[in-house]
Protein backbone atom coordinates (compact mmCIF):
# COMPACT_ATOMS: atom_id res chain seq x y z
CA UNK A 1 0.00 0.00 0.00
CA UNK A 2 2.85 2.31 0.90
CA UNK A 3 4.60 1.56 -2.41
CA UNK A 4 1.37 2.18 -4.35
CA UNK A 5 0.88 5.51 -2.61
CA UNK A 6 4.47 6.52 -3.35
CA UNK A 7 4.05 5.54 -7.00
CA UNK A 8 0.85 7.56 -7.22
CA UNK A 9 2.54 10.58 -5.70
CA UNK A 10 5.54 10.22 -8.04
CA UNK A 11 3.25 9.94 -11.05
CA UNK A 12 1.36 13.01 -9.93
CA UNK A 13 4.58 14.97 -9.60
CA UNK A 14 5.67 13.91 -13.07
CA UNK A 15 2.34 14.93 -14.56
CA UNK A 16 2.53 18.27 -12.79
CA UNK A 17 6.06 18.86 -14.07
CA UNK A 18 4.96 17.96 -17.60
CA UNK A 19 2.06 20.42 -17.42
CA UNK A 20 4.40 23.18 -16.26
CA UNK A 21 6.90 22.31 -19.01
CA UNK A 22 4.24 22.38 -21.72
CA UNK A 23 2.88 25.67 -20.37
CA UNK A 24 6.34 27.23 -20.45
CA UNK A 25 6.83 26.00 -24.03
CA UNK A 26 3.51 27.53 -25.01
CA UNK A 27 4.48 30.85 -23.43
CA UNK A 28 7.84 30.80 -25.20
CA UNK A 29 6.44 30.18 -28.69
CA UNK A 30 6.19 33.35 -30.73
CA UNK A 31 2.72 34.29 -31.98
CA UNK A 32 1.99 31.83 -34.86
CA UNK A 33 -0.22 34.40 -36.62
CA UNK A 34 2.81 36.70 -36.91
CA UNK A 35 5.19 33.95 -38.04
CA UNK A 36 5.99 33.11 -41.65
CA UNK A 37 8.04 30.08 -42.68
CA UNK A 38 9.84 28.97 -45.82
CA UNK A 39 12.83 26.88 -46.90
CA UNK A 40 15.63 28.05 -49.14
CA UNK A 41 18.45 26.06 -50.72
CA UNK A 42 21.83 27.71 -51.04
CA UNK A 43 23.68 27.52 -54.33
CA UNK A 44 26.92 28.16 -52.44
CA UNK A 45 26.94 25.06 -50.21
CA UNK A 46 23.92 23.05 -51.38
CA UNK A 47 22.28 23.08 -47.95
CA UNK A 48 18.59 23.80 -47.38
CA UNK A 49 17.73 26.17 -44.55
CA UNK A 50 14.39 26.45 -42.78
CA UNK A 51 13.63 30.10 -42.17
CA UNK A 52 11.17 31.60 -39.66
CA UNK A 53 10.20 35.25 -39.94
CA UNK A 54 8.62 37.00 -36.97
CA UNK A 55 6.59 40.09 -37.82
CA UNK A 56 5.84 43.07 -35.55
CA UNK A 57 2.28 43.62 -34.35
CA UNK A 58 2.02 46.77 -36.47
CA UNK A 59 3.50 45.14 -39.57
CA UNK A 60 2.12 46.77 -42.74
CA UNK A 61 -0.25 48.97 -40.74
CA UNK A 62 1.58 52.21 -41.40
CA UNK A 63 3.87 51.56 -44.35
CA UNK A 64 6.91 51.28 -42.06
CA UNK A 65 10.07 49.73 -43.40
CA UNK A 66 11.24 47.75 -40.38
CA UNK A 67 14.77 46.96 -39.34
CA UNK A 68 15.70 43.28 -39.27
CA UNK A 69 17.57 40.93 -36.93
CA UNK A 70 19.04 37.73 -38.34
CA UNK A 71 19.21 35.07 -35.62
CA UNK A 72 21.64 32.16 -35.85
CA UNK A 73 20.77 28.79 -34.27
CA UNK A 74 17.23 29.66 -35.25
CA UNK A 75 15.68 26.41 -33.98
CA UNK A 76 16.82 27.27 -30.47
CA UNK A 77 16.67 31.06 -30.40
CA UNK A 78 13.95 32.37 -32.75
CA UNK A 79 10.98 32.30 -30.37
CA UNK A 80 12.92 33.73 -27.43
CA UNK A 81 14.38 36.56 -29.51
CA UNK A 82 11.11 37.40 -31.30
CA UNK A 83 9.15 37.53 -28.04
CA UNK A 84 11.69 39.74 -26.34
CA UNK A 85 11.97 42.07 -29.34
CA UNK A 86 8.23 42.63 -29.00
CA UNK A 87 8.47 43.14 -25.25
CA UNK A 88 11.51 45.45 -25.28
CA UNK A 89 10.36 47.59 -28.21
CA UNK A 90 7.02 48.08 -26.46
CA UNK A 91 8.70 48.95 -23.16
CA UNK A 92 10.79 51.69 -24.77
CA UNK A 93 8.10 52.78 -27.26
CA UNK A 94 10.34 52.20 -30.28
CA UNK A 95 9.52 50.53 -33.57
CA UNK A 96 9.84 46.76 -33.47
CA UNK A 97 11.88 44.72 -35.96
CA UNK A 98 11.40 41.78 -38.29
CA UNK A 99 13.13 38.76 -36.75
CA UNK A 100 14.63 36.20 -39.15
CA UNK A 101 15.47 32.84 -37.57
CA UNK A 102 17.93 30.78 -39.62
CA UNK A 103 17.63 27.04 -39.08
CA UNK A 104 20.37 24.50 -39.61
CA UNK A 105 21.28 23.47 -43.14
CA UNK A 106 24.74 22.06 -42.59
CA UNK A 107 26.17 21.30 -39.17
CA UNK A 108 26.52 24.59 -37.27
CA UNK A 109 30.22 23.90 -36.69
CA UNK A 110 30.73 23.88 -40.45
CA UNK A 111 28.57 26.90 -41.28
CA UNK A 112 29.73 29.17 -38.47
CA UNK A 113 33.52 28.69 -38.58
CA UNK A 114 35.84 30.66 -40.88
CA UNK A 115 38.70 28.23 -41.45
CA UNK A 116 39.05 24.52 -42.08
CA UNK A 117 40.85 22.81 -39.22
CA UNK A 118 38.85 19.57 -39.46
CA UNK A 119 36.40 17.92 -41.88
CA UNK A 120 33.50 19.62 -40.07
CA UNK A 121 34.77 23.21 -40.02
CA UNK A 122 35.49 26.03 -42.44
CA UNK A 123 32.18 26.63 -44.23
CA UNK A 124 31.67 30.13 -42.87
CA UNK A 125 32.59 31.83 -46.14
CA UNK A 126 29.95 29.96 -48.12
CA UNK A 127 27.37 30.56 -45.38
CA UNK A 128 28.15 34.27 -45.41
CA UNK A 129 27.75 34.35 -49.20
CA UNK A 130 24.40 32.57 -48.79
CA UNK A 131 23.25 35.29 -46.40
CA UNK A 132 24.44 38.16 -48.56
CA UNK A 133 23.35 36.90 -51.97
CA UNK A 134 20.34 34.68 -51.28
CA UNK A 135 18.65 35.02 -47.90
CA UNK A 136 18.92 38.78 -47.25
CA UNK A 137 17.77 39.70 -50.80
CA UNK A 138 14.77 37.36 -50.47
CA UNK A 139 13.79 38.81 -47.09
CA UNK A 140 14.10 42.34 -48.44
CA UNK A 141 12.08 41.49 -51.54
CA UNK A 142 9.23 39.66 -49.80
CA UNK A 143 8.92 41.60 -46.53
CA UNK A 144 8.54 45.25 -45.60
CA UNK A 145 12.07 45.82 -44.32
CA UNK A 146 14.65 48.54 -44.68
CA UNK A 147 17.42 47.56 -47.11
CA UNK A 148 20.26 49.61 -45.65
CA UNK A 149 23.25 48.17 -43.78
CA UNK A 150 22.47 50.14 -40.63
CA UNK A 151 19.00 48.54 -40.44
CA UNK A 152 20.34 44.96 -40.31
CA UNK A 153 21.55 43.14 -37.20
CA UNK A 154 22.96 39.68 -36.61
CA UNK A 155 22.69 37.77 -33.33
CA UNK A 156 24.76 34.69 -32.57
CA UNK A 157 25.93 32.62 -29.60
CA UNK A 158 29.15 30.59 -29.26
CA UNK A 159 30.13 29.55 -32.80
CA UNK A 160 27.33 31.87 -33.93
CA UNK A 161 29.05 34.71 -32.08
CA UNK A 162 32.32 33.77 -33.80
CA UNK A 163 30.56 33.91 -37.16
CA UNK A 164 29.20 37.37 -36.37
CA UNK A 165 32.65 38.60 -35.37
CA UNK A 166 34.10 37.32 -38.64
CA UNK A 167 31.25 38.88 -40.64
CA UNK A 168 32.04 42.21 -38.97
CA UNK A 169 35.60 41.91 -40.26
CA UNK A 170 35.32 40.45 -43.75
CA UNK A 171 31.88 41.65 -44.94
CA UNK A 172 31.13 44.73 -42.91
CA UNK A 173 28.75 46.17 -45.48
CA UNK A 174 26.15 43.46 -44.79
CA UNK A 175 25.34 44.16 -41.12
CA UNK A 176 25.65 47.35 -39.11
CA UNK A 177 24.61 45.83 -35.75
CA UNK A 178 26.10 42.83 -33.93
CA UNK A 179 24.86 41.01 -30.82
CA UNK A 180 27.62 38.50 -30.10
CA UNK A 181 27.18 36.22 -27.11
CA UNK A 182 29.99 34.06 -25.72
CA UNK A 183 31.73 34.24 -29.11
CA UNK A 184 34.26 31.46 -29.75
CA UNK A 185 37.08 33.90 -30.51
CA UNK A 186 39.53 31.18 -29.41
CA UNK A 187 38.78 29.15 -32.55
CA UNK A 188 41.83 28.30 -34.72
CA UNK A 189 44.34 30.27 -32.65
CA UNK A 190 42.05 33.32 -32.53
CA UNK A 191 41.92 33.65 -36.32
CA UNK A 192 38.98 36.06 -36.03
CA UNK A 193 41.30 38.61 -34.38
CA UNK A 194 43.68 38.26 -37.32
CA UNK A 195 40.79 38.81 -39.75
CA UNK A 196 39.69 41.90 -37.83
CA UNK A 197 43.19 43.35 -38.06
CA UNK A 198 43.49 42.49 -41.77
CA UNK A 199 40.27 44.34 -42.68
CA UNK A 200 40.40 47.04 -39.99
CA UNK A 201 41.33 49.99 -42.19
CA UNK A 202 38.23 49.69 -44.35
CA UNK A 203 35.89 49.12 -41.37
CA UNK A 204 37.17 51.27 -38.51
CA UNK A 205 35.39 54.51 -39.46
CA UNK A 206 32.01 52.96 -40.24
CA UNK A 207 29.22 53.21 -37.67
CA UNK A 208 28.87 49.93 -35.78
CA UNK A 209 26.67 48.84 -32.90
CA UNK A 210 28.24 45.91 -31.06
CA UNK A 211 27.07 44.19 -27.89
CA UNK A 212 29.34 41.51 -26.41
CA UNK A 213 28.05 39.20 -23.69
CA UNK A 214 29.61 36.32 -21.80
CA UNK A 215 29.16 34.34 -18.59
CA UNK A 216 31.47 35.06 -15.68
CA UNK A 217 31.91 31.31 -15.09
CA UNK A 218 33.04 30.51 -18.62
CA UNK A 219 36.54 29.10 -19.01
CA UNK A 220 38.99 31.82 -18.00
CA UNK A 221 41.72 31.13 -20.57
CA UNK A 222 39.80 29.78 -23.51
CA UNK A 223 36.82 32.16 -23.45
CA UNK A 224 37.50 35.19 -21.29
CA UNK A 225 40.90 36.37 -22.53
CA UNK A 226 40.01 36.32 -26.28
CA UNK A 227 36.64 37.91 -25.48
CA UNK A 228 38.36 40.76 -23.66
CA UNK A 229 40.95 41.12 -26.43
CA UNK A 230 38.18 41.46 -29.03
CA UNK A 231 36.35 44.04 -26.92
CA UNK A 232 39.49 46.12 -26.39
CA UNK A 233 40.36 45.97 -30.10
CA UNK A 234 36.96 47.36 -31.05
CA UNK A 235 37.05 49.97 -28.30
CA UNK A 236 40.50 51.23 -29.21
CA UNK A 237 40.32 51.18 -33.01
CA UNK A 238 36.76 51.91 -34.15
CA UNK A 239 35.99 55.61 -34.06
CA UNK A 240 32.24 55.48 -34.73
CA UNK A 241 31.31 52.42 -32.70
CA UNK A 242 28.53 52.04 -30.13
CA UNK A 243 30.01 49.31 -27.95
CA UNK A 244 28.92 47.52 -24.80
CA UNK A 245 29.92 44.36 -22.97
CA UNK A 246 28.31 42.37 -20.19
CA UNK A 247 29.42 39.53 -17.93
CA UNK A 248 26.63 37.56 -16.27
CA UNK A 249 27.61 36.82 -12.69
CA UNK A 250 28.07 33.14 -11.78
CA UNK A 251 26.68 31.87 -15.10
CA UNK A 252 28.37 29.56 -17.57
CA UNK A 253 28.36 29.25 -21.37
CA UNK A 254 24.75 28.15 -21.75
CA UNK A 255 23.33 29.69 -18.60
CA UNK A 256 24.42 33.18 -19.66
CA UNK A 257 22.91 32.97 -23.15
CA UNK A 258 19.33 34.07 -22.54
CA UNK A 259 20.15 36.81 -20.00
CA UNK A 260 22.68 38.20 -22.48
CA UNK A 261 20.18 37.99 -25.34
CA UNK A 262 17.82 40.18 -23.31
CA UNK A 263 20.56 42.68 -22.40
CA UNK A 264 21.90 42.68 -25.95
CA UNK A 265 18.47 43.37 -27.44
CA UNK A 266 17.85 46.08 -24.85
CA UNK A 267 21.13 47.78 -25.80
CA UNK A 268 20.24 47.45 -29.47
CA UNK A 269 16.76 48.97 -29.16
CA UNK A 270 18.00 51.83 -26.96
CA UNK A 271 20.99 52.76 -29.12
CA UNK A 272 20.32 51.84 -32.75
Amino acid sequence: MKRQKLTTLTLGALVGALVLFLASCSEEEFNPSLTREFSIQSTFNGATYKIKVGLPLDYNSSGIKHSSIYVLDGEENFDFVANHCEEISDRYSVTNVVVVGIGYGNDRELDYTPTKISPTTGGGGDFLRFLENELVPRIEQEFSVDTTRNSRAILGHSYGGLFGACALAVNNQLFGNYILLSPSIWFDNEVSLLLEKEYRERNRDKPQLVFLGIGQSENLGRMQAPFEAFFQTLRDNYSSISLSKNREDDLDHMGSKNPNIIKGLTYYFKNR
